[in-house]
């Protein structure tokens, strides 16, 4: 049996049908928007665990490095705790060293980083690599980085600190 098609049942979706949608897409929407929200601050931690991981590899491959008696090398007139080496063999130093660890303003020469990552630099020790979120120029104040602090004496180490409560 045939039944005639009306204009009313071929009208489209009904009031009803419209509000359950997007009810449905309202409740989607609040359940995955914090997911992807922290997607960003995750993103910043992994890029800032990565960064401590190949400061602390480049240390301990500068540190060996000076171990070798083949290295050059060439003291610092007047400093008993900074040496000028050659890693790369080319006759001139390239890297400086203060205790046998990458000094703070070295750091950067052994790191690749994107455009999004700021070095800022505090006093003679400390270097700060980290995110500007507040774009003021200034990566300390914004507590999204990571925090070289170079070795004070032969007997103490460099420091690696992450900071991200304003990741």
């Amino acid at each position: 049996m045939c039944y005639p098609i009306n204009k009313q049942d071929a009208a489209g979706f009904t009031l009803i049908e419209l509000v359950v949608v997007i009810i449905v897409l309202g409740i989607l929407a609040v359940i995955a928007a914090p997911k992807f929200i922290g997607l960003s601050k995750e993103a910043r931690l992994q890029t800032l665990s990565q960064l401590q991981a190949s400061v602390k590899t480049a240390n301990t491959l500068a540190y060996s490095k000076t171990q070798m008696p083949s290295l050059r090398s060439q003291a610092v007139a007047g400093r008993d705790d900074i040496i000028d080496i050659d890693l790369n063999g080319d006759g001139t130093p390239d890297t400086r060293l203060k205790w046998g660890y990458l000094d703070n303003t070295d750091v950067e020469n052994w790191i690749t980083s994107d455009d999004k990552l700021i070095i800022q630099y505090q006093g003679v020790d400390i270097t700060y690599i980290g995110y500007d979120l507040n774009n003021n120029t200034l990566v300390d104040d914004d507590q999204c980085y990571f925090r070289y602090t170079q070795a004070s004496d032969a007997n103490t180490p460099p420091l690696y600190d992450i900071n991200a409560q304003g990741c």
